[in-house]
C-alpha cells in the first residue's frame, strides 16, 4: 500500500489529523499492531503531515499506543503525550509469563512464519513470555523517551473521558486518578493537540461473562489451565468460545501440562507438516473468499476430508494424543454451526484439530461440540447427571457438567469506545470499506523498506541504544573472561565464569578468554587441566607469557605423540584487564579435579545423547559409531551401557580413567597429563565409537565392566577364572607412530585389548615373544594368561558378527578366545622345553 493508503485506513473523516490505529481490525496481534503504528506515522511523515511539529497525545498505551507514540517523537519536534489508564505501559501483557507472544506465528504455514525475530527498526523484540516481550519493548520505549529531552511523556493513571474539536485541533478531558500534584484524584483536566491517535485496544474481558462464574483473563497465569495435580479420574472441562484465546485454552485444557511455546513447536516442526502447509492454505483461501462473500464455509468438515488423513499418516494426532490430559471430557461450546471460523490462526486451528481427534483415540477421552447463543448456570442437577460436577451449565436446554469452565468470548470492545463514539462517527463503517478494498494487505501487514529505513536512520541520528534483543546478542559475541593466579599452594579464580560452569566452554555458544598470570611450573596440575580445556574450546583464547607458555601448549598439542590432529590453542601476550571480581580461592588439586570431573561429565553427557539413539532405534548422525549392529544384541546394550553410566556418576575416578585410556594407549604415571588433555571434543568421535564397541563385546562375552585400577580401563569376569584385565582403545596414535601399524608390537600390559580406530587392524598375535620383552606389568603365565594380550579390532569378521546379532558374536569370541588360549599354552611349552 501507498502512504495516503495507510492515512486513509486511519483517519476519521472530517476530522483532520484524528487518527485510529489497530481498534477496528482484523488479525490483531502485538506485532501487527506495531507494524499498523509505524507504517501510518511513516505515511504522515512522508506526505508533511508531522512537519510542523504538531503537539501529538496518543490515547491507550498497548503495542500500538506505545509504538506510535514513540516513532511520532522520533519523526517529528512537537510534544507527544502518550496517556494509559493502567499504571504501566503494556498493561495486559505485563500479567502473564505462561502466554507466549511470537511475532510471525500467526501467519502459519506461510513461510518464514516460525523466524522467531520481530525486526523492527524500533521497539524490537523476539519471540518470548508474554512479560518477558513486554519488558523488552518498555524498556526500549524508556531508552527513546530519554533521549527526547522531555518531548516524549507517559502520563499513566490518566483516564481521558473525552475529545473535543476546538479550533487548534482537540481537547483531551481526562481525570487524573491517583498521581495528580495535589496528591488525590483531579476530574476534568483539559489539555490540547494539534494531532490525536486514538489505540485503546480492545479492553478486557468481563469479570463475570456467565452469572455465578468467575472469569480468569486470558492475559493472566491464573487464566491457564494447570496441570492435573488433583488426580482427578475425567477432569471435565467447558471451554466457551472459538476465537485464538479460547482455541488456545482449549488446547491447554486437553494438555497433560500446557506449554504455549511446546505447542507451537509440536505443530509447526513436525514431521512431514511441511507437505500438509498447502493444504492448510487452500483451505484458508477458500473460506476466506466464502466470508467475503457472505457464503458458509465448514473449516472443520473440510479439515475431515483433507487433513485426517495426512495427519494421522505423519503421526502427529497419535503425538498430541500422548499428550493430552489423562481422562479428559472436553466440551467447546460456540455462538455458531461451526467449530472454527477463519478470523483464527490456521496453527491454532490445526492444533484444536489435531487436539479433537486424539480424543477419539481411547474410550478414556471425550469431546462434544455445542452450538448455542446462551449458556446459564444451572441451580440444581437434576436426577440425570449422576457425577457432582463444580458447575453445571445449561446450553439452551442441553445440561453440561463442568469441573472447571473457560471463558472465552472475546474483550469488551464497547466500553473502551464509548467515551469516542461522537468524535469517531461513522469510522468503522469506513474503516470496514477500506478493510474490503485492501484484503490481504491489511491482514497480514508488512513494513515497508522505506518505513524501515526510515526508522533506523532516526535512532541512529538521536543516538537511542540498540534493542533489548540486540543488546543480548552483543553480549552473546564479547568474550566471558576468567583469570588464574597462583597464591602459595593455592588458586585463585575471578572472573565472569564460575568454576561450575567450566564445561560451557566446549559448548562453543560464546567466546572466552582466560588469563594467566603465572607459568604452567606455578601453577601446577592447574596448568595441564586448563591446556585441555583450551586445545578442546574452539572459542577459548589464552592471555599468558608466550615465553612460558608457547612450548609447553605445543608439547601437548600439535607435537602431542598420542594424538594426531591437535590445534594448538591460541596464546596472546598481556593481560586484557576486567576479571578480577568474584575471587574463590581452592587448593590446587581440588581445583584440579573439580574441572577435569566436569568436563569428563560433559563428555559422558554427549556419548550417552549419542549412544541412547543409537541403541534404541539404530539412529548414528555423522556415522560416529559407524556400524551396523543388530537390534537384539543393542538391547543387551543399553542394559550394560545403564550400569556402566551408573558406575562413571557414582565414582568420577572411574569415568577419568576410562576416557583417558580410551584416547592414549599409554597408562604410565608421567603421561597422565598428556592423556587427559586428549580427552574432549576433539576426541569424541572416538570415545563414542570406542565405547559402542566395547558395550557390544561386553554384551556377549561374559560380565565386562569399567575398572579404575592398573592396568587398563575394563575387567572382565571369567565365571571361576581369575578375572582378565582389558584395554578398551581408540587412540590414533601410540608413541608418535599410527595405532594399526603399531599395535601388534606395543607393550599392552592386559590380557586382551579392544582397539577400535580408523583403518583396518586384524587380530595381531605376540605369544611367541621372548619373555625378556614383556614388561614387569605383564600378567603372569599362571593367571592362565600368555605373554601377549587378546588383541580385538574392528575386522570384516567382527562387523559381520555384530551385524548378524548376539549368538553370532558370541559365538566369534568364544572361538577367538580358544585360539588365544592354545596360542598360550603352545608358548609356554616352547618355553620349558
Amino acid at each position: 500500500m501507498k502512504p495516503a493508503d495507510f492515512i486513509d485506513g486511519a483517519v476519521v473523516r472530517d476530522r483532520p489529523n484524528l487518527y485510529v490505529v489497530g481498534c477496528f481490525d482484523k488479525r490483531i496481534t502485538f506485532y501487527s499492531q506495531q507494524v499498523r503504528a509505524l507504517s501510518l506515522v511513516h505515511a504522515l511523515d512522508q506526505l508533511g503531515y508531522l512537519k510542523s511539529g504538531p503537539d501529538i497525545a496518543v490515547i491507550g498505551a498497548g503495542a500500538a499506543g506505545v509504538t506510535v507514540a514513540a516513532a511520532a517523537a522520533l519523526a517529528s519536534t512537537g510534544r507527544v503525550v502518550l496517556f494509559e489508564t493502567a499504571a504501566e505501559l503494556l498493561p495486559i501483557q505485563s500479567a502473564t509469563e505462561r502466554r507466549k507472544l511470537d511475532p510471525h506465528i500467526y501467519d502459519w504455514p506461510r513461510l518464514d512464519a516460525t523466524d522467531p525475530v520481530a525486526n523492527l527498526p524500533i521497539l524490537d523484540w523476539e519471540a518470548g513470555t508474554s512479560r518477558s516481550v513486554r519488558n523488552d519493548v518498555v524498556l526500549e520505549f524508556e531508552d527513546i523517551a530519554g533521549r527526547m529531552g522531555g518531548r516524549l511523556e507517559k502520563r499513566t493513571r490518566h483516564q481521558v473521558n473525552q475529545i473535543r474539536s476546538v479550533a487548534s485541533g482537540y481537547e483531551l478531558v481526562y481525570d487524573r486518578l491517583d498521581n495528580a500534584p495535589v496528591g488525590v484524584p483531579e476530574q476534568n483536566v483539559t489539555d490540547r493537540f494539534e494531532m490525536v491517535f486514538i489505540s485503546v485496544g480492545f479492553g478486557l474481558e468481563p469479570a463475570e461473562t456467565i452469572d455465578g462464574i468467575r472469569d480468569a483473563s486470558y492475559w493472566s497465569d491464573a487464566g491457564v489451565p494447570t496441570a492435573e495435580f488433583a488426580a482427578r479420574p475425567q477432569p471435565r472441562y467447558f471451554i466457551s468460545g472459538n476465537g485464538d484465546g479460547g482455541l488456545i485454552d482449549f488446547i491447554a485444557a486437553a494438555s497433560r501440562d500446557f506449554d504455549h511455546g511446546a505447542m507451537i513447536r509440536l505443530i509447526t516442526g513436525h514431521p512431514g507438516i511441511a507437505e500438509i502447509g498447502p493444504v492448510i492454505q487452500d483451505i484458508d483461501l477458500r473460506a476466506r473468499m466464502a466470508d467475503a462473500s457472505g457464503e458458509p464455509f465448514d473449516i472443520f468438515a473440510a479439515y475431515e476430508t483433507e487433513l485426517f488423513e495426512r495427519l494421522q499418516a505423519i503421526g502427529l494426532i497419535g503425538e498430541v494424543a500422548r499428550r493430552l490430559r489423562p481422562g479428559v471430557q472436553l466440551t467447546l461450546q460456540t455462538d455458531h454451526p461451526t467449530r472454527f471460523n477463519i478470523n483464527t490462526s490456521a496453527l491454532n486451528r490445526v492444533a484444536a484439530y489435531a487436539t479433537i481427534k486424539a480424543c477419539d483415540t481411547a474410550e478414556q477421552y471425550g469431546f462434544a461440540h455445542v452450538h448455542c447463543q446462551n449458556v446459564v448456570r444451572a441451580a440444581d442437577p437434576p436426577n440425570a447427571v449422576a457425577e457432582p460436577a463444580a458447575y453445571l451449565l445449561n446450553c439452551e436446554g442441553v445440561l453440561v457438567p463442568a469441573d472447571e469452565v473457560i471463558i472465552r468470548r472475546g474483550p469488551q470492545r464497547e466500553t473502551v469506545r464509548r467515551p469516542f463514539l461522537d468524535i469517531l462517527g461513522d469510522f468503522a463503517r469506513t474503516h470496514g470499506e477500506w478493510l474490503k478494498r485492501h484484503g490481504d494487505a491489511t491482514l497480514v501487514p508488512n513494513l515497508s523498506r522505506e518505513a524501515r529505513t526510515l526508522f533506523e536512520e532516526l535512532a541512529k541520528e538521536k543516538d537511542i541504544p540498540l534493542s533489548r534483543r540486540r543488546q543480548r546478542q552483543v553480549n552473546a559475541l564479547l568474550p566471558i573472561s576468567f583469570q588464574l593466579r597462583a597464591i602459595g599452594p593455592s588458586i585463585q579464580w575471578t572472573g565472569a565464569l564460575a568454576i561450575q560452569d567450566i564445561s560451557r566452554v566446549w559448548d562453543n555458544e560464546r567466546s572466552y578468554e582466560v588469563i594467566l598470570l603465572d607459568s604452567p611450573l606455578t601453577l601446577g596440575t592447574i596448568a595441564p587441566a586448563i591446556m585441555r580445556l583450551a586445545c578442546h574450546g574452539q572459542q577459548l583464547k589464552l592471555h599468558a607469557d608466550p615465553a612460558h607458555w608457547s612450548a609447553y601448549a605445543r608439547a601437548l598439542s600439535i607435537d602431542s605423540p598420542h594424538a594426531g590432529g591437535m590445534s594448538m590453542p591460541r596464546i596472546k601476550g598481556g593481560n586484557p584487564g576486567g576479571a578480577a571480581q568474584n575471587p574463590e580461592l581452592l587448593a590446587c588439586e581440588r581445583l584440579t579435579r573439580r574441572i577435569h570431573e566436569q568436563l569428563d561429565t560433559w563428555i559422558l553427557t554427549r556419548v550417552h545423547d549419542h549412544l541412547a539413539a543409537f541403541l534404541e532405534i539404530g539412529a548414528d548422525p555423522g556415522q560416529l559409531v559407524g556400524l551396523t549392529i543388530a537390534p537384539d544384541l543393542r538391547q543387551l546394550m543399553v542394559a550394560a551401557w545403564t550400569d556402566w553410566r551408573e558406575s562413571f556418576d557414582d565414582d568420577p575416578a572411574l569415568l577419568n580413567r576410562f576416557l583417558r585410556l580410551m584416547v592414549c594407549a599409554n597408562e604410565d604415571d608421567g603421561e597422565i597429563n598428556a592423556a587427559q588433555v586428549l580427552v574432549g571434543p576433539n576426541r569424541l568421535h572416538a570415545i563414542i565409537r570406542g565405547t559402542a564397541v566395547s558395550l557390544a563385546i561386553a554384551s556377549s562375552w561374559q560380565p565386562t565392566t569399567p575398572r579404575r585400577a592398573t592396568p587398563g580401563n575394563l575387567l572382565r569376569s571369567r565365571q571361576g577364572e581369575p578375572e582378565w584385565s582389558g584395554y578398551s582403545c581408540a587412540a590414533d596414535r601410540i608413541n608418535g607412530k599410527a595405532t594399526p601399524l603399531f599395535a601388534g608390537r606395543h607393550m599392552w600390559r592386559t590380557h586382551f585389548v579392544i582397539l577400535t580406530v580408523e583403518g583396518t587392524v586384524e587380530l595381531a598375535q605376540r605369544a611367541d615373544r621372548p619373555f625378556a620383552e614383556i614388561a614387569s606389568g605383564q600378567p603372569a603365565f599362571s593367571e592362565t594368561s600368555g605373554s601377549g594380550p587378546m588383541l580385538m579390532s574392528i575386522s570384516h569378521a567382527f562387523s559381520d558378527a555384530i551385524e548378524a546379532g548376539v549368538e553370532a558374536l558370541a559365538a566369534m569370541l568364544a572361538d577367538l578366545e580358544r585360539q588365544h588360549l592354545a596360542r598360550w599354552a603352545t608358548a609356554i611349552q616352547k618355553r620349558g622345553s
